[in-house]
């Protein structure tokens, strides 16, 4: 019969432990980093409340008037413009565009955009969905 020494036995499974305690920290940064990763790539932002700014929805406000209007040009003089909010993810955005038409023709309109909000990346026109778009004198 083989007599184990104690001393051996114990440093074998102390080299075992230490082994697997690197395994788990390797695992850990590994989780670490795609956790990382992923907030990055979905457009989380950690510095604001989520809540868009309103430099951010003027600059979505402007592609919706982009995509309704039927004017080849399309300016948006100054960088003044009215926001309000009607709920919480609700915007009203004021503001004057010039127009251009084909013929050289100016036109400048004020407009009014209502549009809400759905998550994301806040300057992206999918997160967004219009709501009112109009023309006001």
């Amino acid at each position: 019969m083989a007599k184990t020494n104690y001393v051996d036995s114990k440093a074998g499974k102390k080299k075992t432990a230490k082994k697997a305690g690197w395994v788990l920290v390797l695992l850990g940064i590994i989780f670490i980093f795609i956790l990382l990763k992923f907030a990055s790539n979905s457009g989380l932002r950690f510095s604001t409340g989520g809540l868009p700014t309103g430099d951010e929805a003027f600059a979505v406000a402007k592609d919706f008037v982009k995509a309704t209007v039927r004017s080849s040009n399309v300016d948006f003089p100054g960088s003044g413009y009215q926001i309000g909010k009607k709920s919480d993810s609700v915007y009203v955005i004021k503001s004057v565009t010039e127009l251009t038409s084909e013929n050289g023709d100016k036109r400048r309109t004020n407009f009014k955009v209502m549009m809400e909000y759905h998550g994301g990346k806040q300057t992206d026109m999918k997160n967004w969905s219009l709501l009112n778009i109009s023309e006001e004198q």
